[in-house]
């Protein structure tokens, strides 16, 4: 499952010549991060099953699961036209909405037994929000890994360290409880491939 954040302040500068981003601002960054995920995945062996959700304050599922690995670049590259980036009126980042909802999509599809579940995070991290709904971080995140869903987030954030962002130290801890792994990239060299 892959999420990837819309907010406002997506629009900070992130310099990028390989992923040939469509300019300046992570969003972008992070979206050919996405698409680089897509390419690489359609160029393997393994034909798992990808969702694609965009989130601000709210969630909403682009493309349910689908073996379709086509229909899901097309959303990649749909989210990332600059027409409808500039139409997402849902501007603040709510990470938590996020994997919130990747796991609800889990478990409307019946796949929380299936092996090789994860949740794919492109984010500038810029997000301190712990509760949801009246329900903690931790009941989330104990949740994923309940349910055998470890969380990967790539923390977008041109030339900031890990702890310069203020929510690293919450996502960091929060993601490596999943069994996932957080990586700060604060450059293009640092989103993995």
């Amino acid at each position: 499952l892959i999420l990837i954040d819309a907010s406002s302040s997506m629009i900070l500068k992130f310099e990028s010549a390989k992923l040939r981003a469509q300019s300046g601002p992570v969003f972008y960054t992070a979206v050919a991060a996405a698409e680089r995920f897509m390419r690489l995945r359609m160029d393997g062996p393994y034909r798992d099953l990808i969702a694609l959700v965009e989130f601000g304050n709210e969630a909403y599922v682009v493309t349910p699961f689908t073996t379709d690995y086509e229909n899901v670049l097309l959303s990649i590259q749909l989210v990332a036209d600059p027409k409808n980036w500039g139409r997402f009126n849902d501007w603040g980042t709510t990470i938590i909405q996020g994997i919130e909802q990747g796991t609800q999509l889990f478990k409307a599809f019946d796949f929380l037994n299936a092996s090789g579940n994860l949740m794919l995070i492109f984010s500038d991290g810029q997000d301190g929000q712990t509760m949801l709904k009246g329900r903690p971080l931790d009941d989330l995140v104990a949740e994923a890994r309940r349910y055998q869903i470890p969380i990967y987030m790539i923390r977008t954030a041109f030339r900031m360290k890990l702890g310069d962002v203020p929510g690293d130290k919450i996502w960091k801890a929060a993601i490596e409880r999943t069994g996932g792994r957080f990586y700060p990239a604060t450059e293009e060299a640092d989103i993995p491939n």
